[in-house]
């Protein structure tokens, strides 16, 4: 970069060069110290990576936010809200059931175990065990309240309707044996011959979730 262009004019020409730069390639492109790089920054607007550490910078018109205000370049996510702790708080509050890691992780693109951890030991997060998971809410009491409820609403309905590997085995077999049971009948017949309690609302769930076809009984 010419030694007279201005910082914030040669930020605005590298950030055209390309779209994403280290903090150190821009002091090396433009030739100026990182203290000046970081106040041109400030004049021109921008974005830091939630992820690789915050180590990459984009221009602040780059992004094209989705709904819940990420975007992800090559790799590189950037969010609205800033830093990956804010990030997840963020999404965290904006959802009914609270979310669980995994749910955070393919909306992030990125892992956040060990950050969930953190935020919840400091305080940041609450968190309640359901299904074998933890589902992280919100610390703010009534919206806490709400999410709890929700969490447990929606835990019990998959349990209602959701068979177990060794059921749902067993469903596919006494179908197989007698296609023209319906499903309340192939309830009772796996309750009186393996002593194994499912209701014909799972069996049916599990039928449609497979796209399996069920031959009414004549």
């Amino acid at each position: 970069m010419p030694p007279h262009t201005p910082p914030v004019e040669g930020l605005k020409k590298l950030f055209r060069r390309h779209t994403c730069w280290m903090l150190a390639e821009l002091g090396h492109a433009l030739g100026c110290a990182l203290i000046t790089v970081r106040r041109a920054l400030k004049g021109v607007g921008y974005f830091r990576s939630y992820t690789h550490n915050g180590k990459w910078y984009t221009d602040a018109q780059a992004p094209r936010f989705s709904r819940e205000g990420l975007w992800h370049y090559q790799g590189i996510g950037f969010s609205k809200y800033g830093s990956l702790t804010a990030t997840i708080r963020e999404l965290v509050d904006r959802s009914p059931a609270g979310l669980s890691a995994r749910e955070l992780a393919q909306k992030l693109q990125h892992p956040c175990h060990a950050v969930l951890t953190h935020l919840h030991k400091d305080g940041a997060l609450d968190r309640l065990h359901l299904g074998g998971q933890f589902r992280y809410l919100a610390t703010d009491g009534s919206l806490n309240h709400r999410q709890r409820q929700h969490a447990v609403a929606a835990e019990q309905r998959t349990a209602t309707t959701s068979l177990s590997t060794q059921a749902a085995v067993l469903v596919l077999v006494e179908h197989i044996k007698n296609p023209g049971l319906s499903f309340e009948q192939i309830a009772a017949h796996l309750q009186r011959q393996q002593g194994l309690t499912v209701t014909a609302e799972a069996i049916q769930h599990f039928f449609q979730e497979h796209d399996l076809k069920k031959t009414p009984q004549t």
